[in-house]
């Protein structure tokens, strides 16, 4: 599946950075908690008083992705997610978010 990231952009519509693109390609290539939990909150795309960030495209392309993260303490990641999108999931979200 082909995946355009030059499509996706932060939530003032800028393009995304090297950095984000490095998370995201991260992500794509070994979907674990770690690759997960550093890109799931990046804004793929711009909307109307907030962005849509990956989490929220891969929810609207999973039927029954967990709507709920692991748990925090003292800003620090506590648990883990109970499910990590596969690549094809993350890139069918990607696609989702940026047409």
């Amino acid at each position: 599946m082909k995946i355009d990231l030059d499509m996706a952009a932060s939530m003032l519509g800028k393009p995304l950075t090297e950095d984000t693109r490095a998370r995201l390609a991260a992500v794509l290539a070994d979907p674990t908690q770690e690759t997960w939990e550093d890109a799931h909150s990046i804004i793929i795309a711009p909307h109307p008083g907030f962005g849509l960030t990956l989490w929220q495209a891969v929810i609207a392309v999973v039927p029954g992705f967990p709507q709920r993260g692991p748990s925090y303490t003292a800003g620090h990641v506590t648990g883990l997610w109970e499910q990590i999108p596969t690549s094809e999931q993350i890139a069918q979200a990607i696609n989702y978010g940026t047409r």
